[in-house]
């Protein structure tokens, strides 16, 4: 009986630890039709330079067209406009944003903040995260490009959310 007790609980808890860790990355709200679905932000660094992205989606019975990718860009120069962000990992192109819109600009100890919005398609989100820790963001904003390498932070994030997505939303085989 003891051992039965303590199978159930280390269940609960092994669980109990998983749903905590995949919290962090992801988060999921049921709404009327679809599921609404939230990956975290995870910073993105180059120097003192950081680039913050999250992404929102809804996914209803069919794979979802479009991902809201928000990010926050954090340097040394302000940025008012954007031209694009590209995706890429060892050097092949994954896909890029369409679309931008600035949300806020604003300085804080010597750095600006620029936050902006834009989308991207939900098979260029599957291929940042099949990447991994290869992923690489650019951001193109007139003649400036800026790369952001992934991190041990995203290759994590990556990995349970590429997860979760699978079993929850499909389409990631081979992507």
């Amino acid at each position: 009986m003891k051992q039965i007790i303590a199978i159930i609980l280390s269940c609960a808890l092994c669980t109990a630890a998983y749903c905590q860790n995949s919290s962090r990355y992801l988060k999921t709200l049921g709404q009327e039709g679809y599921t609404l679905y939230f990956i975290k932000p995870v910073p993105f660094k180059k120097g003192k330079s950081q680039l913050i992205p999250d992404f929102t989606f809804q996914y209803r019975e069919g794979l979802p067209d479009k991902v809201a990718l928000k990010f926050s860009l954090f340097s040394k120069t302000p940025f008012r406009e954007m031209g694009h962000l590209s995706f890429r990992s060892g050097g092949e192109v994954l896909g890029q944003s369409s679309g931008s819109e600035l949300m806020f600009l604003e300085q804080k100890k010597g750095k600006w903040h620029t936050r902006f919005s834009t989308h991207i398609s939900y098979p260029t989100l599957l291929a940042m995260l099949n990447a991994g820790e290869a992923l690489e963001i650019r951001f193109h904003s007139q003649d400036t490009i800026r790369s952001f390498p992934a991190g041990k932070k995203w290759r994590k994030a990556s990995a349970t959310v590429k997860e979760i997505l699978g079993a929850e939303v499909g389409a990631l085989e081979n992507k």
